[in-house]
């Protein structure tokens, strides 16, 4: 037997405990992460191949600039740079990522197809962990100070006795809307993914023995209809097709991933070989991945149970550490066999906060949990399951582990007595979290050679009012009293103004006023606002439905401006499953935003002026827009920031925050035309002038190892990856 020891020994190697174990070793912790596989990633590794998605619901969460911050779009942005080269496919890119986040830092350890097979604990501690390579069989003990639970199903968490819960909540236990009435062993199921490629000619396909015979199966008759999720797909991966939520999900995992072989196969042969797929000729089946991708098992108790009515309501912890923002994505426990739609979309409509105390057990003292099998109840893990949610609790008990180690003390201590020093640290490392913001940067006054005005002026086509749409504005003054749009057609344009409450969001929930304007040919037209911004510190203008009047649009979208799609009752019908409910005393039930991305009314000469992208942004302390954009934007590149010190500052290290398409949905597959790629930043300081140079920037953060104390700061943004690129914010620590 081979002994080991470590200050924080990392259990699975999925996206939550990579971001946890470079966390923790950054911040100079010796980390063991093992992981039972040959690859890392969890369900985003090459033998699972599910997206790294999060909060912002591939950009439809109302919470527009939901994309998280920190550690997990670090990775999102390693896999654009490599992307954006061409030179990896999908797999070996994931590959090369994951292997070079971890074995870029030089405290992390890494044991690949290692097992965790025991635990030694001793008065509610873990001594140390037993572990076993599936390859060469060499036993391994490795003891901690601390450890971490990020293998899904909870394989470490389970030998170290913690409690968990299992299967689905009765309506009685947490009084969750959505939880069935009595509780149920049920969980949600397993997908496997596959890939078809065009083979540039007619090819055929004969499937294996073992593959379903589809048209023999009852689902089939269904299996088209819009509302249940499930269409067959000729062109690749199907999160729908499901299957094992009715079974034991981990004692009959073979079976569960035997079954959805046989579907995948039988599915294909159905599309190739029914002729009711003619597009279908020239493809093939590519390849069908190695392993099924979980969603649910084993669920470990904390210090608190995450539960729907925590996330519907948005309740503000004291120890929230990140947020979540997907839907309560609740899969129907038959799969593919179920007579249900495939998932019942719970929308959030926002952000929330997730605890802490949700975050480690709560009878193994030195035990932390990061990924889905965190203390929440079956109806909330459908949200904060998705992988970059996940990443961003992985950092947060990362970073946390550090805190343990510093002043000798267990996680709930953590909670009790340096949740604030956590939450400043987390802050400062660019992980959001709702309603906080980092304050370390005081005492800088701010200018620049240019500002963006705030305005979208180049009109790329005209859209006709055939229905309502809202001009959504973020302002920096607590009234607008008017605005120009540019229309044209003849008739009488009426329009209403409405304002909201939350300020991450865009959701509309108060009518102020309701007006019109004449439109008599083409231009630019004024729109007597006249009214107050709400607590969420934005406006709504709502334009009515008027077809013989159409509205310059652009494809430019500005930051804090947004076109939304509104839903009346008289055209209900036509939302999507994903549309964003209102309150009906709006007039609205719906609006989409996610839809209208390229189509943007235009507008400018706010009065009174918002400069909104002022250089004073750039050291508020919020590095995304909250209530307001809190950006610096330039008219146009190259520009430069200025920040004059009151009196000389120490610094260690200075971060610079650039602008990476917040709003961007995560599928992106190039560079985001906002990041700066080029810059150059001069530190001024009581010894001299330190220089810097960057010409390949890939990342949100840019970090810099300063160590003096420093007068002024320069940065010139000279180049970006195809539009204006700003700054959000500079943190010096």
């Amino acid at each position: 037997m081979q002994k080991l020891d470590c200050e924080f020994l990392v259990a699975g190697g999925g996206i939550a405990g990579m971001c946890a174990a470079v966390a923790a070793a950054r911040k100079g912790l010796k980390v063991i992460l093992i992981n039972d596989r040959s690859v890392l990633g969890g369900n985003a590794s090459s033998e699972i191949g599910v997206g790294i998605s999060g909060a912002s619901h591939h950009g439809l969460n109302p919470a527009i600039y939901a994309k998280e911050g920190g550690l997990v779009e670090e990775l999102r942005l390693n896999m654009l740079n490599y992307q954006s080269m061409g030179g990896y496919g999908f797999g070996a890119m994931l590959d090369a990522v994951f292997f070079d986040f971890i074995y870029n830092e030089k405290n992390i350890t890494l044991m690949l197809n290692t097992l965790v097979e025991d635990c030694c604990v001793e008065n509610e501690k873990i001594v140390y962990c037993r572990a076993r390579h599936c390859v060469n069989n060499e036993e391994l003990e490795i003891s901690a100070e601390n450890y971490l639970d990020a293998t899904g199903n909870g394989t470490l968490a389970l030998a170290a006795g913690a409690e968990f819960m299992i299967g689905r909540e009765g309506k009685d236990e947490f009084g969750e809307f959505w939880a069935p009435e009595k509780h149920d062993s049920f969980t949600m199921g397993n997908s496997i993914y596959f890939e078809t490629e065009d083979a540039g000619h007619e090819v055929k396909f004969t499937p294996p023995a073992f593959a379903h015979d589809i048209t023999k199966m009852d689902f089939l008759k269904d299996i088209n209809k819009p509302e249940n999720f499930r269409g067959f797909s000729v062109y690749g991966p199907h999160w729908a097709y499901e299957f094992g939520g009715q079974l034991d999900i981990l004692k009959d995992h073979n079976e569960t991933e035997l079954e959805l072989r046989k579907l995948i196969y039988g599915i294909w042969d159905y599309v190739k070989n029914s002729g009711k797929y003619p597009q279908a000729k020239n493809m093939r089946l590519k390849r069908v991945f190695a392993k099924a991708g979980t969603r649910e098992s084993r669920r470990f108790i904390g210090d608190y149970i995450l539960n729907e009515n925590d996330v519907e309501n948005k309740v503000d912890f004291e120890d929230s550490v990140a947020i979540g923002g997907w839907p309560m994505d609740i899969h129907a426990p038959l799969g593919i066999y179920d007579k249900l739609p495939a998932s019942n979309f719970v929308p959030v409509t926002g952000t929330y906060n997730i605890p802490f105390k949700s975050l480690y057990s709560r009878d193994v003292k030195n035990l932390m949990l990061a990924g889905r099998n965190i203390s929440a109840t079956h109806i909330a893990l459908g949200s904060t399951r998705v992988m970059a949610t996940c990443g961003a609790l992985g950092q947060a008990v990362g970073t946390a582990a550090y805190l343990c180690c510093k002043y000798g003390v267990t996680p709930r201590t953590i909670a009790k007595e340096y949740i604030k020093e956590l939450q400043d640290i987390l802050l400062s490392d660019d992980q959001t979290i709702l309603h906080r913001h980092d304050s370390v940067f005081e005492g800088f006054t701010a200018s620049a050679t240019s500002e963006m005005a705030y305005e979208n002026i180049d009109i790329d086509e005209f859209m006709p009012l055939e229905r309502d749409y809202s001009l959504a504005l973020m302002c920096d003054t607590e009234r607008i009293d008017s605005l120009e749009i540019y229309a044209k057609g003849k008739g009488m344009l009426r329009f209403k103004v409405l304002t909201g409450t939350h300020k991450e969001t865009f959701l509309p929930d108060t009518v102020v006023n309701d007006s019109a304007v004449e439109i008599n040919g083409e231009g630019w037209v004024t729109i007597p606002v006249n009214s107050c911004t709400g607590k969420d510190e934005k406006i709504y203008v709502v334009f009515c439905e008027n077809p013989g009047i159409e509205l310059a649009i652009a494809k430019k979208r500005v930051i804090g401006a947004v076109t939304e799609r509104m839903h009346t009752e008289s055209n209900h019908e036509k939302k999507n499953h994903d549309s964003v409910p209102l309150d009906k005393k709006t007039g609205y039930t719906h609006l989409d935003h996610a839809y209208e991305k390229n189509r943007n009314i235009l507008f400018k000469n706010i009065t009174p002026e918002q400069r909104v992208f002022a250089a004073e942004n750039a050291v508020n302390g919020y590095a995304r827009p909250y209530g307001s954009q809190n950006i610096w934007l330039p008219e146009k590149l190259p520009a430069t920031l200025t920040l004059t010190a009151d009196t000389p500052k120490p610094c260690n290290r200075l971060d610079i925050i650039f602008d990476n398409s917040l709003d961007v949905d995560e599928k992106a597959t190039a560079m985001h035309g906002t990041l700066a790629e080029e810059f150059d930043l001069k530190v001024y300081t009581k010894d001299g002038i330190k220089t810097f140079s960057q010409t390949h920037n890939i990342q949100r953060v840019a970090h810099f190892d300063i160590n003096a104390d420093i007068e002024k700061i320069e940065i010139t943004v000279k180049k970006s990856y195809g539009e204006n690129a700003g700054i959000y914010g500079i943190r010096i620590k």
